[in-house]
């Protein structure tokens, strides 16, 4: 049977992830630990105790889902599940390509810390909104015209969340009021995330991403920004230096593992957002949580 296993991204984070698993699986306890050793700071304590405020803030929520995830990873190793293909939700790219071995969890780690910290920098400078109930080719047209906004997450076939500055999202919205059916939902984030206001910290990345040592893939990686499957150390770099302001092709992404045959999905770490989104896409095969 063809799997393929599933990373979440920020949003999947929550006081007490991954403490049942540090309690009762050796593995995901020196997974943790060796977590706390290279991001030089207690992460177990604030995964375990929060705050959350603290938790959710994209300099720590980064790191900690995506240790989470790693622990989720060898209980799926231990339940025997194999995979030939893995994708990740925006943050959860990285996940992926450490389950598909082309770097390793302390190298993924590092890059990752970075990652947040250079995220976190532009916090206050744009915000999110999903549209729920319009397909892309028809929210473009209610973005036409409107500068500092673009789709930024295709989800699903009808939930897109757009990013940008706080008027330009404001003004799609006001666009989008005489439309009862469709609703514009602000999301709880600190930033323009997947949008070019994020061409700083994509700056800031670049060096980070063409420095790290890349393995040749396990198996086929999913790339958010091509929604397409590839074992091209090439490709997998440049698509995770355009990540950071790219689109995240969610649907896309779905729809092109289901066309290569996978028979079995599996969402690998904290909650079932994953899992939820699966279940908009396609009926069949189903997403399961480990």
């Amino acid at each position: 049977m063809i799997s393929a296993l599933l990373f979440p991204g920020q949003g999947s984070q929550e006081v007490g992830m991954g403490k049942e698993l540090y309690e009762q699986l050796p593995q995901a306890k020196e997974i943790l630990d060796e977590a706390c050793e290279t991001a030089g700071y207690d992460l177990k304590d604030l995964m375990f105790n929060g705050p959350i405020e603290k938790l959710t803030d994209t300099q720590f929520a980064q790191p900690a889902i995506y240790t989470c995830s790693a622990m989720y990873l060898e209980k799926a190793k231990l339940n025997g599940i194999e995979y030939s293909y893995v994708a990740g939700h925006s943050l959860g790219e990285y996940s992926a390509l450490y389950a598909a071995g082309v770097f390793s969890f302390s190298d993924g780690l590092r890059l990752v810390c970075k990652r947040g910290k250079a995220m976190s920098a532009e916090n206050g400078k744009g915000i999110m909104a999903a549209i729920l109930g319009l397909e892309e080719s028809e929210l473009l047209k209610y973005l036409d015209g409107i500068p500092d906004v673009v789709p930024a997450n295709l989800n699903t076939k009808t939930q897109i969340v757009i990013s940008g500055t706080e008027s330009a999202v404001d003004k799609v919205a006001e666009r989008l009021a005489d439309r009862e059916e469709i609703r514009v939902k602000r999301l709880n984030v600190s930033a323009a995330f997947h949008s070019p206001q994020m061409k700083n910290a994509a700056e800031v990345m670049t060096k980070e991403i063409e420095n790290v040592k890349l393995h040749e893939p396990t198996a086929y990686v999913v790339s958010n920004v091509t929604g397409k499957p590839t074992k091209n150390l090439d490709e997998i770099r440049a698509n995770l230096l355009a990540q950071i302001t790219g689109q995240v092709r969610w649907y896309d992404s779905i729809i092109a593992m289901k066309n290569a045959g996978v028979e079995a999905f599996y969402e690998v770490g904290n909650g079932q957002v994953l899992r939820k989104m699966n279940k908009a896409i396609t009926l069949q095969p189903k997403c399961l949580s480990i």
